[in-house]
């Protein structure tokens, strides 16, 4: 929350928790922040509160964050003003800071070039977090789809990218936070089924299918034992 209340540019913080005990609806209600609003109740799961939120923004240009991450409130300054004076572009993404439950980094990535086919082939190298888009492509593409739990959020943007003009920013645009209790770090076969599912409905034909069943194999049996992911927490 600090993280977006540091944002210089005018903005709406708009918050949906689904009915915590932890402590956040007091932390929430401690806020000083006109800009934030917030709301603390039931809901069917992380993708419906997302949704929720999307329906309630107004302004033009829109991004969300999980709880455990945070944005860097200057690089997210310039890619909205990027936006501004580029209204052609649909959509802008940038690298993270990968840090532990500390906040100490212990990864910087910045992703390659965009490509919609490579998003959909590898889908994991754009930072979801990082992303900021124009609120109305929303209208075109509708929200998430609530059926995925872990990959809703691929399946959302290559639905929200597909024909758009997206550009990649040259710098880090967020912190992402990853420890052995994170989502990220727990339900990693789940998203990879999810994800695979996702790009299939995609695919142009027999041979689409096969190398995307390939690709899934390798990450499942090569790439998710030797990512520096899985040595963050080795010294790595």
């Amino acid at each position: 929350m600090d993280s977006v209340a540091g944002l210089q540019t005018p903005h709406e913080h708009i918050v949906f928790d689904g009915g915590s005990t932890d402590g956040t609806v007091d932390l929430l209600a401690a806020r000083d922040d006109e800009r934030l609003v917030w709301v603390s109740e039931s809901d069917r799961g992380q993708t419906h509160a997302v949704n929720k939120a999307l329906k309630r923004a107004s302004g033009e240009l829109v991004g969300w964050l999980n709880g455990d991450d945070a944005y860097i409130p200057e690089a997210v300054d310039r890619a909205l003003e990027y936006l501004r004076r580029q209204p052609e572009v649909d959509a802008v993404f940038g690298g993270m800071h990968v840090v532990n439950e500390h906040g100490a980094v212990r990864r910087k990535y910045q992703p390659g070039r965009y490509s919609w086919r490579r998003y959909l082939f590898l889908g994991d190298y754009i930072p979801t977090p990082s992303i900021i888009f124009r609120r109305r492509l929303l209208e075109e593409v509708g929200l998430l789809d609530e059926r995925y739990a872990d990959a809703a959020d691929y399946d959302f943007y290559l639905r929200l990218f597909h024909n758009r003009l997206v550009e990649r920013l040259p710098e880090a645009l967020v912190r992402f936070r990853y420890h052995p209790e994170s989502k990220s770090a727990s339900a990693v076969a789940v998203q990879l089924r999810e994800s695979l599912e996702i790009r299939l409905t995609w695919a142009r034909g027999p041979g689409e299918r096969a190398l995307m069943r390939g690709l899934d194999l390798l990450k499942r049996s090569v790439v998710l034992r030797v990512s520096p992911w899985r040595r963050l927490y080795a010294g790595g």
